[in-house]
């Protein structure tokens, strides 16, 4: 009887010492936007653009009074490349998703969540007019 609980102990030591060792799955790399018709849009659904005045690879020239408009579509920390989609560096510091050497943005505040507020829906309104008026600088982003 002893043996056999010796053994039973020993099994399920070293069962517990293996679990504990295991390699903890990563999760997979997913891209930060899907094609939707001709166009990128964002994980959430919104559309994506790329600033016209973004001329050297993987560098982003919408500063200052640009991202009162038109944002970065920024990363979550978990984030890695997939394909020809980069995370790269701005000169502010901040990260942000290009697509081939292209920096992506979306229409800062321009949706509303489902169910929002009244004020909420009309502040993505005018979010979505400001970003059509701006338009002149940005194109919509196609794969």
């Amino acid at each position: 009887m002893k043996q056999k609980l010796s053994l039973v102990v020993a099994s399920l030591s070293l069962a517990l010492l293996s679990a504990c060792s295991s390699t903890p799955s990563v999760p997979e790399a997913v891209a930060p936007a899907i094609v939707k018709g001709d166009m990128l849009v964002s994980t959430s659904g919104e559309t994506l653009y790329f600033y016209k005045k973004d001329t050297k690879p993987n560098e982003s020239a919408c500063v200052r009074d640009c991202l009162k408009v038109f944002g970065p579509l920024f990363p979550t920390p978990d984030d890695a490349d997939i394909g020809d989609y980069k995370i790269i560096e701005r000169t502010d510091g901040m990260s942000q998703w290009a697509l081939k050497g292209k920096p992506l943005y979306l229409c800062t505040g321009a949706k509303a969540p489902t169910g929002a507020p009244a004020s909420m829906v009309k502040a993505a309104e005018t979010a979505a007019a400001n970003c059509a008026k701006a338009m002149a600088d940005f194109e919509i982003a196609k794969p």
